[in-house]
């Protein structure tokens, strides 16, 4: 399937998941459509994230790649505790990007929020 058509598929299922109501998924048979369902939030994920950025020049194209040195990641914490948090802007290896992570992992239990099976995102366990 090539990418319009992909992007035609799942703006559709979008559609159809949203109920006159605006609940998601009522109107949607889910069964036996996991990977369109993952599709769709991947889609709405990646662009509330780039609404939250777009005062800060960042964008998220591939969720896995682009918030992998932590940076975005980092920003975008930054933005929804509204406060600072040490970030290294200039990411130049892997530790930087862990150190990033890890800020924003910390500022977000901070805040009380149990983060769970988040090992598996980050080693493959």
């Amino acid at each position: 399937m090539d990418p319009e058509e992909e992007e035609f598929r799942i703006n559709h299922a979008g559609l159809v998941a949203r109920s006159t109501a605006g609940h998601a998924a009522r109107g949607m048979k889910i069964k036996d459509q996991d990977d369109m369902w993952v599709s769709i939030q991947h889609h709405t994920f990646r662009n509330w994230v780039n609404v939250q950025l777009r005062e800060t020049g960042l964008k998220v194209d591939d969720l896995s790649e682009d918030l992998r040195d932590g940076v975005a990641l980092v920003t975008l914490i930054e933005i929804l505790q509204n406060r600072r948090l040490r970030k290294v802007k200039r990411v130049m290896n892997q530790h930087q990007a862990l150190e990033n992570v890890t800020t924003a992992l910390n500022a977000i239990a901070e805040d009380g929020i149990k983060l769970v099976n988040i090992g598996e995102l980050f080693y493959g366990v």
